[in-house]
């Protein structure tokens, strides 16, 4: 589908000005990519949602955390959701499962988790209150579509090993596809109103500690 956009015309020897910049004595022109809704693509300030590492859970099916968008105007890009085992205390691991899944609708209980703002140079707009995320939900964050099945070895005694199923996830862990080439801006996991995801913890085990940093933008 075609993107619409605003148009100028140019006329050989007078018209608008070009944005360019010098390289080797050469003026090369400034080109942009735009976004989808006009924004140029990478310009949209990103936030965070830091869950601080938590024990892993001896129940089958335990949702860790969930994100959801509520607003009707507003979608949420998720770009990138990097889990992070933790090294904190002499346990012996098991293998782990998790799910990644689509959910339709808000997490209940559990902790609110802030959002983390990071550009303080030019402070950003404070997140919309529909967009929210729980560490571990007692309720709510219902599953619709599973988006991945992974697993990662609870392993605290050994770093080498834990650090080997990382490797296997990516190298940092990150859940979110890539694509093969660039631009990256415009991929993702896109939230519309009453959209969420949840991450699961599928085996029943208490051994090993997990965190994620979630990041994502609003457009």
């Amino acid at each position: 589908m075609a993107l619409a956009g605003d148009s100028i015309l140019v006329t050989p020897g007078s018209g608008a000005t070009v944005a360019t910049e010098t390289v080797n004595s050469k003026e090369h022109q400034v080109v942009m990519i735009a976004g989808r809704d006009g924004h140029i693509a990478g310009s949209r300030p990103v936030y965070f949602f830091r869950i601080a590492e938590q024990v892993h859970v001896a129940a089958a099916s335990t949702v860790h955390w969930d994100l959801f968008n509520a607003d009707a105007t507003l979608n949420v890009r998720v770009l990138s959701i990097q889990q992070l085992p933790g090294i904190v205390t002499a346990v012996t691991g098991v293998a782990t499962n998790w799910t990644l899944q689509r959910t339709t609708s808000v997490g209940t209980g559990g902790s609110t988790v802030t959002a983390w703002l990071p550009d303080t140079d030019t402070p950003q707009t404070a997140l919309d209150a529909d967009i929210t995320c729980r560490s571990k939900p007692t309720g709510g964050a219902s599953a619709s579509t599973q988006l991945l099945g992974y697993t990662v070895h609870s392993e605290e005694t050994n770093a080498a090993a834990q650090m080997l199923h990382m490797m296997m996830l990516g190298g940092v862990a990150d859940l979110v596809p890539k694509p093969l080439r660039p631009p990256y801006s415009e991929q993702g996991i896109l939230l519309g109103q009453n959209q969420g995801l949840s991450c699961t913890q599928t085996t029943n085990s208490s051994a090993g500690n997990t965190g994620w940093l979630i990041a994502f933008t609003v457009e």
